[in-house]
C-alpha cells in the first residue's frame, strides 16, 4: 500500500513529546499514537494474552520431557546457589567457636562444592532453556510463514506485506534474542529468588519482617512499570510493521517516485514512521529512569533493616553471628536478582508483544490443509446470494462493489465478464477463483463450499492468471516446475509449446537452465505472461480464471497471448475478464456488468441482437 505525505503528517506530531509529563499523560499520548498508527496501516490479527498463553502451553507440552529436565536442572542450580550463604554463615560460626582446621577445611570444601554445582547447573540450565526455546521458536517461525502464505491475495493487499514481513523477521528476531539471552536468565533468577526467600524464612522467622517490607516494594514497582510499558511495546511493534511497509512501498515504487520527483516526500514519509517507533521506545526509557530512581529506596531500606535485625538477633535473641552473616548474604544476593528480574521482564515484554503478533497469525488464520474438509467433485461453479463490499470509513460505511448475484457455471463452460472499469469484473473473478471471500453469500466449486473446503484442494482445482505476473528467481525450468515439481524436461517443453513460448525459451543463453527473475535474464511482459500460462498448462487445474491477463500488450503480443490463453483454457471451466471484445466473442456465455451488477447475459449473437449495453459496445469496438 502506498501512502502519501498527507497521511504521514499525523504521526509527525508524535515527536512533540513532553518527557516530563505524568505517566497518565504519557499513556493518553500513547492511546493517540495507537489510533494514528491504525490510520496508517491495517494489520494482521494480534492474539490476546490468554490465547497466547494457551498456545505456548500446547507447544511446550510437545517437548514435555525436555521441559521437565530443564525444570529439574534449573531448580537444582537455584538450590545450590541458595545453599552457599548457609555454608558461609556456618564457616563464620566455626571460626567464632574456635573449630579445628579440619572442620574449617571440611566447610571450605562444601562451599567449593556448592560453587561448582551452582556454576555447572547454571550453565546446563541456561543451555537447556535456550535449546527448548529455540525448538519452540523454530516451529512458530515455520507456522507463521505457512499461515502468511495461506493468506488470500486481497488480505495482503489491504494489510501490506510490511506487517507480514515484520512478523517473520523483526518479531522472530526479538523473540529469538529473548530466548537466547533473557528467558534463561529470567527463569534461573526467578527460581533463585524463590529458593532464597525460602532459605531466609527457614533460617530465621525474624527475616520474615525483612521480606514483608521489601518484597512488596519490589512487586509494586514491577506492577507499576509493567502496566505502563506493556501497551507501549505493543504499539512499538505495530509502528515497526508500518515502517517496514512504508519502506517497501517506497522501494517498490522507485520508478514512479523518480517519474514524479517525489523522493523527498517518500523519504519524509519513511522518516516519520521511523520517528513514531523511536518515540515509543523513548517513552519506555522514561519509565526505566523513573523505576531506577524508585528502586534506590527498597535497596537502602533493606540494608538498613538487615543491620537493625542483625543487631537485635545477636544482642537480644542471642542468635549466632554466622546466622546473621548468612541472612546478610541472602539479602545482598537477593537484591540484584530482584532488580534483574524486573529489567528482564522489560525485555520479556518486548518479546511477549512479538509473540502475540506471531500467535495472532498462527491461531486466527486457518491452515491450508483441513482434515475431512470438502473437496470439489467436478468443475462446476455456483454462486448463491454473493455480494461484496469494502469498508470505506472508520464509522463502518461500506463501499459496495458487487451486488447480490446468483450464477451457475457448468463444467467446461467458458464465461466472459465484460464492462467498464470499476464495474466489478475483477472482484467477481477473484470470488469465482476463491482468492477473495465475499462479504455475503456462498461460493461452491464442484459442490464444495469454499468457506469450509480444503484450501490446498481448491488451489489445485482453480487457478487465476492476472495482469501482474511474478517471475521467480531461479532457472526457467525451476520457475516452470513451481506448478509441478516432478515434471520432465520434455513436459516443460510441451507446456511452452502450447503457449508459443518454446522458441524464445530455447534461444535463451542456457535454454531452460537460464537464470530468470531478479538479477537474471529479464523477460518481457509478453514472455512473463506466457510463462504464467505455461505453469497453468503444467498444473492442469479444472477451473481457470483469466483476469485481463493480456490487457497491457500491444496488438501483436496480444494476439499471441490470446491464442495461448485459449489453448490453455481448452477443456476447462474458464472465466475471462475480457479487455477486448474479441476475447468475449469466443465465450459460451457473456456477462455484462455495470456498477457491480450483471445487467445482461447470453451468447455473443444473442447480446448483439438484443441491442443493449453489449450491442453498443460491440458496435463501437467493431466500427
Amino acid at each position: 500500500m502506498s501512502r502519501g505525505s498527507t497521511q504521514a503528517a499525523p504521526i509527525a506530531d508524535l515527536t512533540d513529546v513532553d518527557w516530563d509529563a505524568s505517566p497518565e499523560e504519557l499513556l493518553a499520548a500513547d492511546a493517540t499514537a495507537a489510533r494514528q498508527l491504525d490510520e496508517h496501516a491495517q494489520i494482521l490479527p494480534i492474539a490476546d494474552v490468554p490465547t497466547t498463553l494457551r498456545h505456548m502451553r500446547a507447544r511446550l507440552w510437545r517437548y514435555r520431557g525436555m521441559a521437565l529436565l530443564t525444570f529439574l536442572v534449573v531448580t537444582a542450580g537455584a538450590v545450590a546457589a541458595a545453599w552457599m550463604p548457609r555454608l558461609i554463615g556456618g564457616a563464620v560460626d566455626l571460626v567464632v567457636s574456635g573449630a579445628t582446621s579440619a572442620d574449617l577445611w571440611r566447610q571450605g570444601g562444601l562451599i567449593m562444592l556448592a560453587g561448582v554445582l551452582q556454576a555447572a547447573l547454571t550453565a546446563l540450565g541456561w543451555s537447556l532453556v535456550s535449546a527448548l526455546g529455540q525448538r519452540v521458536l523454530a516451529g512458530m517461525r515455520e507456522d507463521v510463514i505457512d499461515r502468511a502464505l495461506d493468506l488470500p491475495a486481497q488480505t495482503m493487499e489491504i494489510t501490506g506485506i510490511g506487517d507480514a514481513l515484520s512478523r517473520v523477521a523483526d518479531d522472530v528476531d526479538v523473540t529469538a534474542r529473548a530466548v537466547n539471552n533473557v528467558v534463561p536468565n529470567l527463569i534461573q533468577m526467578g527460581f533463585y529468588v524463590l529458593v532464597t526467600m525460602l532459605g531466609m524464612v527457614t533460617l530465621s522467622p525474624w527475616l520474615l519482617i525483612l521480606l514483608a517490607v521489601v518484597v512488596p516494594m519490589y512487586l509494586g514497582a514491577a506492577v507499576w512499570y509493567l502496566r505502563r510499558t506493556a501497551p507501549i511495546y505493543r504499539r512499538e511493534r505495530v509502528a515497526m510493521g508500518a515502517r517496514a511497509q512504508g519502506l517497501l512501498s517506497a522501494i517498490h515504487g522507485i520508478p514512479t517516485v523518480h517519474a514524479y520527483g517525489i523522493e523527498r516526500r517518500e523519504t519524509r514519509h519513511v522518516a516519520v514512521l521511523s520517528e513514531a517507533a523511536v518515540v515509543l521506545g523513548m517513552r519506555v526509557m522514561t519509565m526505566v529512569v523513573r523505576l531506577v530512581r524508585f528502586m534506590v529506596w527498597p535497596e537502602n531500606i533493606a540494608i538498613t533493616l538487615v543491620l537493625i535485625l542483625g543487631y537485635v538477633m545477636v544482642n537480644v535473641s542471642g542468635a549466632p553471628v554466622g546466622l546473621v552473616t548468612a541472612a546478610a548474604l541472602y539479602l545482598i544476593s537477593l537484591l540484584w536478582p530482584m532488580m534483574n528480574l524486573i529489567f528482564s521482564l522489560d525485555d520479556v515484554q518486548a518479546a511477549a508483544a512479538s509473540l502475540t503478533r506471531m500467535v495472532g497469525v498462527i491461531e486466527t488464520i486457518d491452515p491450508a490443509a483441513s482434515p475431512g474438509a470438502e473437496v470439489p467433485a467436478d468443475a462446476s461453479i455456483r454462486l448463491r446470494g454473493v455480494s461484496h463490499a469494502y469498508l470505506e470509513d472508520e464509522d463502518g460505511t461500506e463501499h459496495v462493489v458487487l451486488q447480490p448475484i446468483d450464477l451457475d457455471i457448468a463444467s467446461g463452460e467458458t464465461i466472459a465478464l465484460v464492462g467498464a472499469s470499476g464495474a466489478g469484473k475483477s472482484t467477481l473473478a477473484s470470488i469465482l477463483a476463491g482468492t477473495l471471500e465475499p462479504r455475503h453469500g456462498r461460493v461452491l466449486h464442484g459442490g464444495a463450499d469454499l468457506r469450509s473446503a480444503d484450501l490446498e484442494a481448491i488451489r489445485s482445482h482453480a487457478s487465476i492468471v492476472s495482469q501482474d505476473v511474478h517471475v521467480f528467481r531461479g532457472t526457467l525450468a525451476e520457475d516452470l516446475r513451481l506448478a509441478r515439481p516432478e515434471v520432465t524436461e520434455e513436459q516443460l517443453l510441451q507446456a511452452l509449446r502450447i503457449v508459443d513460448a518454446e522458441a524464445w525459451a530455447l534461444e535463451l543463453p542456457q535454454g531452460l537452465d537460464t537464470e530468470v527473475g531478479e538479477k537474471g535474464e529479464r523477460l518481457t511482459a509478453e514472455q512473463s505472461q506466457q510463462l504464467a500460462l505455461a505453469r497453468i498448462a503444467l498444473q492442469d487445474p479444472q477451473v481457470l480464471i483469466l483476469d485481463e491477463a493480456t490487457a497491457d500488450e500491444g496488438s501483436s503480443g496480444a494476439r499471441v497471448l490470446e491464442r495461448a490463453a485459449l489453448e490453455v483454457a481448452r477443456g476447462r471451466t474458464t472465466v475471462i475478464v475480457a479487455h477486448r471484445l474479441s476475447q468475449a466473442k469466443e465465450a459460451d456465455r457473456i456477462l455484462v456488468m455495470e456498477d457491480g451488477s450483471v445487467v445482461e447475459q447470453g451468447t455473443h449473437e444473442q447480446l448483439v441482437a438484443l441491442g443493449g449495453v453489449y450491442g453498443r459496445l460491440w458496435e463501437a469496438w467493431s466500427g
